[in-house]
C-alpha cells in the first residue's frame, strides 16, 4: 500500500526520535577524476595512486553520526549511498609533494520513491567549483580520518564530505521540526575544520582574491539563522516537491512555494552564496520537471527568480507542452 507524503512526514515527525527512516544515506559512492595536463610526466607519476586513494577514503570511511543515522534499526530500510564526483584540476606543483589547482564537487541523492530500489532516480544537490585548492601529498601518505588534526588534503576532503552530508540531511529532514537530524551537525563540523587550518589559509578563512567565497563563508551562511528560510525551502523543494511528484499534482505548487522562499532570502541578504549554488545545481532539473506542467508561462517566473540560467529556461519553454 502506498502512503501519502503527508502521512509519511507525520510518521517522521512523531517517531523520528526513535528510529531513522530507511531513506537516509549510508555515506558515499565517490568517483574521482584528474586533469593533469599541465603537469610533466614525472609529477604525474607521483599522482598515479591519488585517484584510488581519494576514492577509497570517501567510500570506506564513515562520516555520518551512527547515533543519529543507523539504518540497521529498521528492517525495512533501504540503504543508499550519496553519489558524488570530485574532479581535481592541477595547476601547479613544486615537483615534489605540493600541489595547487581547482576542485569540482557534485553530489546526488536518491529521489524518494516506493520503487527506488528498481531504476532509482537521483537529484543533484550540490555542484561547486573550488578554485583555491592547495595541499601536500605523497604516495606513502596515510589516509586516516582525524577530526582534530588539520591536514591540507584530508581536511579538504572532510570538509566537502560534511557539506554533502549536510545538504543531504537537509533535503530529508526539516530543520525546524527535527533539527537533530537535519544537516546542522555536519555544517558545524565543516565550519570547525575551517578554523583548524594552519599555514596557508587561502580558501579556508582567507579569500586570496577573486569573487569566490571562502569555505568558511560558505558554511557560515548555512548556520546563520538569517538563512533558515533557505534551508526550509531546500527541504520543501525536495521532500514536498521532487519526492512527491508521483503522488500528487500539488508537488508542483510545493516546488514553486519553496523556490519563492529561497529567492526571498537572496532579496533580503547582501551575500547569498548558497542560493547561487542551489540554482547552479537545480536549474536544469527545475526546467525539466515543469515540461509537462501545462503552463509555459512558469518559465518566465523562473527567469525572474534565476536570471543567470535564462538560457536553460528559454530552451525548456520551447519544448514544454
Amino acid at each position: 500500500m502506498k502512503f501519502s507524503k503527508t502521512i509519511t512526514l507525520f510518521i517522521i515527525l512523531t517517531v523520528g526520535l526513535f528510529f531513522t527512516p530507511g531513506i537516509f544515506a549510508q555515506d558515499f559512492e565517490v568517483t574521482v577524476m584528474l586533469d593533469m595536463q599541465i603537469l610533466n610526466n614525472d609529477t604525474r607519476d607521483k599522482l598515479k595512486d591519488f585517484k584510488q586513494q581519494v576514492e577509497d577514503y570517501f567510500n570506506k570511511t564513515k562520516f555520518y553520526d551512527e547515533n543519529v543515522f543507523n539504518e540497521s534499526r529498521s528492517n525495512k530500510s533501504v540503504n543508499y549511498k550519496i553519489k558524488a564526483t570530485l574532479q581535481f584540476t592541477f595547476r601547479s606543483s613544486n615537483g615534489l609533494d605540493y600541489f595547487s589547482g581547482q576542485l569540482f564537487v557534485a553530489s546526488q541523492r536518491i529521489v524518494d520513491k516506493f520503487d527506488k530500489s528498481v531504476n532509482p532516480k537521483y537529484s543533484t544537490l550540490f555542484r561547486y567549483y573550488d578554485d583555491r585548492v592547495n595541499f601536500t601529498y605523497t604516495r606513502s601518505m596515510v589516509f586516516v580520518k582525524n577530526d582534530v588534526r588539520f591536514d591540507p588534503l584530508l581536511s579538504l576532503l572532510d570538509y566537502y564530505a560534511y557539506l554533502m552530508l549536510g545538504y543531504d540531511a537537509d533535503s530529508f529532514f526539516p530543520v525546524k521540526d527535527i533539527p537533530q537530524k537535519s544537516g546542522t551537525q555536519y555544517f558545524q563540523k565543516a565550519y570547525d575544520i575551517c578554523f583548524r587550518a594552519t599555514g596557508d589559509k587561502t580558501g579556508w578563512t582567507e579569500s586570496g582574491g577573486g569573487s569566490k567565497p571562502t569555505r568558511q563563508q560558505m558554511v557560515q551562511e548555512l548556520l546563520n539563522p538569517k538563512f533558515l528560510n533557505f534551508r526550509v525551502g531546500f527541504y520543501e523543494y525536495h521532500w514536498n516537491g521532487i519526492d512527491s511528484l508521483d503522488y500528487t499534482k500539488n508537488a508542483y505548487t510545493y516546488i514553486l512555494y519553496a523556490l519563492e522562499k529561497i529567492v526571498y532570502v537572496k532579496k533580503i541578504e547582501v551575500k547569498t552564496y548558497n542560493v547561487d549554488v542551489f540554482f547552479d545545481a537545480k536549474a536544469q532539473e527545475i526546467a525539466d520537471v515543469f515540461l509537462n506542467y501545462g503552463d509555459k508561462s512558469v518559465y518566465e517566473r523562473f527567469i525572474r527568480m534565476d536570471p543567470s540560467h535564462t538560457t536553460i529556461y528559454d530552451n525548456a519553454k520551447k519544448k514544454a507542452k
